[in-house]
């Protein structure tokens, strides 16, 4: 086992200490912009939140818009981070958490720019929520729907462009080979992770190119396949396997068009034979701009009823799967702290037991993958295995698209050929991807 001390010399955690980094160009612009921008729909917002939740809302919106204000301040000029202080459950942990790395490192060094970037940015998330929370009124109010909401809509295209797909395979008459179309489908949930509202700062972030279009066109764009292996020795294995034994589980990631490529999946592999129950792994609040919540989920689930003819078919499929309890959805809070997963089995055992139910499971996204590898600046030829330090709860996919200067698992040759690219962009752009096994 690898020392802390050892990983911090050779592999250090990500932080916003070094100009010109993305991490430091994420604090200093991309951060301040979220929060700029969530003040701003407050205030747009107003005589709609004031119809919803009634004039007395009007002082709630105030005192939020205020906390930003306070919030913008303290990130932009690198104060200390604050205790968490709401009534949410969660806020005893964090609070903790905190203590403890002051006590670690020293205040002074639990600042924005200072302190880890993994835990940074989810304490950021934490903090905006617990703005809104303090509210007397608003507490229930998602502050980033509206953002999600827009990426299913400009995607409905797309979404109904997959639909059918799925449909003609899983519908009548179709192609009875039970592994028929599933390569397509796997990398359209990869692709489908580019469209993510964080990285954007919340801007519109419509895919040119189709998931569908994607899945067959960008092989050269990622940089670890190792989705034939998984295929082969993992999935294609679980249609043979004992029925009710049988269960895949999805760490989901963004809402919109990503979580439609999510729900698609989900419903091949309940209808081909490959699981008897999917359970889809969300967030218990707003987070990270785009990340899908149960909110979001049954939103969804109401628009595929006029998105098309064939997502209408796949909402009710989906219906059903809920009723017979064949999808599940979870939201534990360990999916928002700052851990790196490695630590899941000692800081949140009931979840790492829960995982060890799956006979696979998918990590969707950047963040995860961040959490999969601690967000630590690892060289890029370090093994996968190696960065996970034992997390292993059952075999599982990292499904990413490259949003963050953390990356391992790269072969040589591969790792020679991105050294050659003109700069770090090729790392951030959501451009290249990877499909990484883990768990084995």
């Amino acid at each position: 086992m690898i020392s802390e001390e050892d990983l911090d010399s050779n592999a250090p955690k990500l932080n916003g200490r070094k100009e010109g980094t993305f991490v430091f160009i994420t604090i200093k612009d991309r951060w301040p912009k979220i929060v700029a921008r969530l003040a701003n729909d407050f205030c747009v917002k107003r005589a709609e939140l004031l119809e919803s939740y009634g004039e007395s809302a009007d002082e709630d919106i105030k005192a939020v818009n205020h906390g930003f204000a306070e919030l913008r301040y303290r990130m932009t000029t690198d104060k200390p981070l604050e205790n968490i202080v709401d009534n949410y459950g969660n806020a005893g942990v964090w609070n903790t958490l905190l203590i403890n790395l002051r006590d670690k490192v020293g205040e002074d060094q639990v600042t924005w720019y200072r302190a880890d970037w993994l835990f940074v940015e989810c304490y950021l998330y934490r903090k905006i929520f617990s703005i809104v929370f303090n509210s007397r009124l608003l507490r229930d109010y998602d502050y980033f729907a509206e953002q999600k909401q827009s990426s299913f809509k400009e995607h409905v295209p797309q979404i109904e462009e997959s639909a059918s797909f799925l449909m003609s395979i899983v519908g009548e008459g179709a192609p009875a080979h039970e592994t028929f179309g599933l390569v397509t489908m796997l990398k359209m949930c990869l692709w489908g992770n580019r469209a993510d509202l964080s990285l954007s700062g919340g801007d519109r972030a419509v895919l040119a190119q189709s998931s569908m279009i994607a899945s067959t066109k960008r092989e050269n764009f990622i940089l670890v396949d190792d989705l034939n292996t998984a295929l082969l020795n993992y999935i294609y294995p679980l249609h043979k396997k004992e029925k009710g034994t049988r269960r895949i589980d999805i760490v989901l990631d963004n809402a919109g068009v990503e979580l439609m490529g999510d729900l698609i999946l989900a419903e091949y592999f309940l209808s081909m034979g490959f699981a008897d129950k999917v359970v889809l792994h969300g967030k218990e609040f707003p987070y990270f701009v785009s990340d899908t919540t149960k909110g979001d989920f049954d939103w969804t689930l109401e628009q595929l009823k006029e998105a098309g003819e064939n997502c209408a078919k796949l909402q009710e499929r989906l219906a059903q799967r809920l009723e017979k309890g064949e999808l599940v959805w979870n939201a534990h809070p360990f999916w928002t702290f700052p851990h790196a997963y490695f630590e899941m089995p000692t800081e949140c055992p009931e979840l790492y037991e829960e995982l060890k139910k799956a006979s696979f499971a998918f990590f969707k996204g950047d963040l995860n993958y961040r959490k999969l590898v601690g967000d630590r600046d690892w060289d890029f030829e370090t093994p996968f295995v190696t960065t996970l330090r034992g997390f292993a709860p059952c075999p599982f996919l990292a499904l990413r698209t490259l949003k963050a200067e953390t990356l391992a698992g790269l072969s040589r040759e591969t790792a020679i050929r991105v050294l050659d690219f003109e700069d770090n962009q090729w790392l951030v752009s959501g451009e290249y991807a990877v499909c990484q096994l883990g768990g084995i």
